[in-house]
């Protein structure tokens, strides 16, 4: 019975929060939007990191390649080959698909830090392409701007609506990522990440669960990545830059790693830092203050590394693992780790058999 009002506890929370959130545009003005738009397209791509660092144990320094392949492949599609809105997010959700296919491939073929600077390698190469405007694709540093989709949602008086769509994009991401967790296949992700060796010995294939995790990832980030591009009206290489990885990495760490609404929190916590901090740097308070004082605070990443280590050191397990330690929204059913996989793979119930 306790379980289960933790469970209603839990959902009672979410649903009040969404609602709160549902409540933004009418009580702070279309013009206050921009960023709790912002975080809900960033808690999407925390959502997708997490999802292969939290859950799979996988490190990634090159997840901006999905962020930058999506926002150019819809940029291409829309202002450079004129195709319509809903066949060009057709066409980004493929190319979603074929380059994280390729690129976990060739990348779980490593481990570990090999596999982190294989990743970063990737996004690294994207950015260096994009730059050089090979193919004429990407029109190098300039950029591109982005024409062709609907004014409802990017014209002139659309703020409401965009963040309206981002809120429903970040929402169904969630309830999508929470149910693969949750699937078998999310048990073995789990024990992969405990002990990757115990669990081939059971009977599963790592590479395969692996490589599942990191399509479903990359595949939602190149979505996501589309959206950013939407909101931002344009896309230039930098987004394919390591400093948005390590950004999402931040979030995640913050969150908590392995809780999908820690990742959320964390994109929150993290971009309003960013932008108010970013504010104090530039405020009369701060102009005022003697010359050392000011050069010290003025520094906003300063400032947010100093923030970031007191978490860290406060926090070393996220805002979830804080909200775990006190007992706080524990769900009906733990965590499953390799107990649990090593029990289904001896003694495997119909439609759930290991694959090995």
């Amino acid at each position: 019975m306790t379980s289960i009002r933790r469970i209603s506890l839990g959902w009672l929370i979410a649903a009040g929060a969404l609602a709160i959130l549902l409540l933004f545009p009418p009580v702070l003005g279309r013009a206050q939007l921009a960023l709790p738009t912002e975080v809900c397209i960033f808690g999407i791509f925390a959502l997708t990191y997490d999802l292969i660092f939290g859950y799979v144990g996988l490190i990634s320094f090159g997840h901006a390649i999905f962020v930058g392949f999506g926002s150019y492949a819809l940029s291409s599609a829309l202002t450079d080959h004129g195709v319509a809105f809903w066949p060009a997010l057709l066409i980004v959700l493929i190319a979603g698909i074929a380059i994280s296919t390729l690129s976990g491939v060739i990348a779980l073929r490593t481990r570990g830090v090999y596999f982190a600077m294989v990743t970063l390698a990737f996004a690294q190469a994207a950015f260096t392409l994009a730059e050089s405007d090979v193919g004429g694709l990407t029109h190098g540093d300039n950029g591109v701007s982005i024409n062709g989709a609907p004014d409802w949602l990017v014209g002139p008086t659309s703020q409401t609506h965009f963040y309206y769509v981002a809120l429903a994009a970040l929402v169904a991401s969630f309830l999508l990522l929470r149910l693969f967790v949750r699937s078998p296949a999310g048990r073995v992700w789990q024990a992969i990440r405990e002990n990757e060796r115990r669990a081939r010995m059971v009977g599963y294939r790592p590479f395969a669960f692996k490589l599942l995790a990191y399509v479903i990832s990359g595949t939602v980030a190149t979505l996501a990545g589309a959206l950013y591009a939407l909101y931002v009206g344009a896309v230039s290489p930098p987004v394919f830059s390591a400093d948005t990885t390590i950004q999402l990495l931040l979030m995640v760490i913050i969150g908590g790693a392995g809780s999908l609404w820690g990742a959320v929190l964390g994109a929150a916590i993290v971009r309003y830092l960013n932008h108010y901090l970013g504010v104090l740097s530039t405020s009369d308070l701060v102009a005022n203050l003697p010359s050392w004082l000011h050069q010290t605070i003025g520094q906003p990443l300063l400032i947010f590394g100093v923030i970031y280590l007191l978490l860290i050191y406060f926090f070393p397990q996220g805002i979830a693992g804080l909200a775990q330690r006190l007992d706080f929204g524990r769900t009906l059913v733990p965590r499953p780790g390799l107990g649990q996989v090593e029990v289904e793979a001896v003694a495997p119930t119909p439609g759930n058999e290991p694959i090995g």
